[in-house]
């Protein structure tokens, strides 16, 4: 029979830390990865399977609104240019299983859009998508099972 795992070890989000080129963004409401395998049908006699044809890895950040955030990669944009930039990502719970952290480095990272929404009466939050290469994202530490 499994372990019992209690509640508490459940990580929460709200330990989370990012940074962008090295600088932490404090102002952090999520972030999110994803990583879509491409697929192409290969028939084989009678039986249809797939074959793998690539990875495409996109993201978004999501910020509350303290800082004035990525005008340069902006501005880059607007002069021709393809900036890109590195995220870590790091979640650090307290209560994780034995104090451990999983952290992630993703690299090659392209935003795609700057969109502003400022309501009155409201919270400001700013979000970014992004676009990265899945062979850029690398496992730098781990929670595991002890």
């Amino acid at each position: 029979m499994g372990e019992t795992i209690k509640g508490n070890k459940v990580l929460a989000g709200t330990w989370a830390e990012v940074y962008w080129n090295g600088f932490k963004i404090a102002e952090l409401e999520k972030i999110e990865t994803k990583i879509t395998v491409n697929r192409e049908d290969v028939q084989m006699g009678l039986d249809v399977d797939t074959k793998v044809t690539g990875l495409k890895g996109e993201g978004t950040l999501a910020l509350k609104k303290v800082y004035t955030r990525f005008d340069d990669v902006r501005r880059e944009m607007t002069k021709g240019r393809d900036p890109r930039g590195s995220i870590v990502a790091k979640l650090k719970d307290p209560d994780a299983v034995g104090g451990q952290t999983e952290r992630y480095q993703i690299g090659n990272v392209a935003l795609g859009e700057f969109a502003k929404t400022w309501e009155m009466g409201a919270v400001v939050k700013e979000e970014y998508p992004f676009t990265f290469t899945p062979t850029d994202m690398i496992l730098l530490d781990q929670i595991k099972d002890i």
